[in-house]
């Protein structure tokens, strides 16, 4: 277990806020702050064996040994990174995804650091394979849901059908505001067996996203839209680009992909073999880049969580995400993911 103490003592060592922060309220503009976010939690699994699903290697018979005492600690880490986001009061709304079921969402949200916010879940099991899901959590006190539901994309390859996580669409409303927030949380196909064969399903889950959003612009051109998700393409791929549409700030589309910036000073929220990679991405539509709105990204930018209690230190000084596990070797850390996050800045 590599990182299991590290994780613990460095994060009682970090400064963050007492558990009592309240949503600051920025007084030169008169305006309130909310903290929106998104986490790959990597396999976050129970230890129960559910025969519908393929999870037998997250059982303590199975082959990463899952055990109570791992899911608890996997579980208290997670809600402290969530937690650690507070700045502005706890997070009104997190996405996640590789989660199993709801239950792990409810276990998640019922830790020390999270339960006295009383955290709401909108969840809908997948068609996924192996059953993990997304998954979003909201603040009560702030958010209202409106509807919500899962859209499950239709893979045909080559005439091979395919199952994949579904798109979570999440309609809220502010509740002091009455301002309307539609999300979609997202989790595309893997790259499996490289770019060239796996592509083709994110630009089909891609194309059913634009489609849907197409049809919320249709009806409300200036609809406040975030996107959130681990995308298994970069920001400069087809998928995002092309597809969704989604592109650099300066660029004046209709979605803005507010992750942009990490991919040109090659930074992100993956490391494959050295390498950085924007997989995790914060996109929002054009009406939430304009400040003079009654809601919008505070300073239209997204930011990536690089606390020394997430990432793991290698003896030549590389750091990385503080996985759970490579292949079948417990590293006792929170995942091969970063959180990303922005901030909401609501005119009073």
């Amino acid at each position: 277990m590599k990182n299991l103490l590290f994780i613990s003592i460095v994060f009682l060592l970090a400064c963050t806020p007492p558990k009592n922060a309240s949503d600051k309220h920025n007084t030169n503009t008169n305006s309130i702050n909310y903290t929106v976010g998104f986490y790959n939690v990597e396999n976050l699994f129970d230890t129960e064996d559910d025969p519908l699903i393929n999870d037998d290697e997250f059982t303590d018979s199975g082959e990463k040994e899952w055990n109570d005492e791992r899911y608890q600690l996997k579980l208290e880490n997670i809600s402290e990174v969530i937690y650690s986001l507070s700045t502005n009061g706890l997070p009104i709304a997190f996405g996640l995804c590789e989660v199993e079921n709801k239950k792990v969402v409810e276990d998640l949200v019922n830790t020390e650091s999270l339960k006295t916010q009383n955290y709401g879940i909108v969840h809908y099991d997948s068609q996924d394979e192996r059953g993990i899901d997304n998954a979003f959590i909201y603040r009560k006190d702030v958010l209202k849901i409106l509807s919500s539901k899962a859209i499950t994309p239709s893979i045909s390859i080559n005439g091979i059908e395919d199952r994949t996580r579904d798109i979570l669409y999440v309609k809220t409303q502010i509740k002091s505001q009455k301002s309307e927030l539609h999300f979609f949380i997202n989790h595309f196909p893997s790259r499996s067996g490289g770019q060239e064969k796996s592509e083709p399903k994110r630009l089909s889950v891609a194309k059913l996203l634009a489609e849907t959003i197409a049809e919320i612009k249709f009806s409300d051109e200036n609809a406040a839209i975030i996107i959130l998700g681990d995308f298994n393409d970069m920001p400069n791929n087809k998928s995002i680009r092309e597809i969704l549409g989604a592109c650099p700030l300066e660029n004046n589309c209709y979605l803005n992909n507010l992750s942009y910036p990490f991919h040109d000073k090659h930074q992100g929220t993956y490391n494959y073999k050295g390498n950085w990679n924007v997989l995790d991405q914060i996109i929002v539509s054009k009406p939430l880049t304009n400040k003079e709105n009654s809601m919008s990204i505070l300073n239209n930018e997204a930011k990536i969580l690089q606390s020394p209690f997430v990432m793991y230190t290698s003896e030549d000084g590389t750091t990385t995400p503080s996985r759970t596990y490579g292949g079948n070797n417990y590293y006792g850390g929170i995942s091969d993911h970063l959180a990303t996050y922005c901030t909401i800045s609501i005119k009073q």
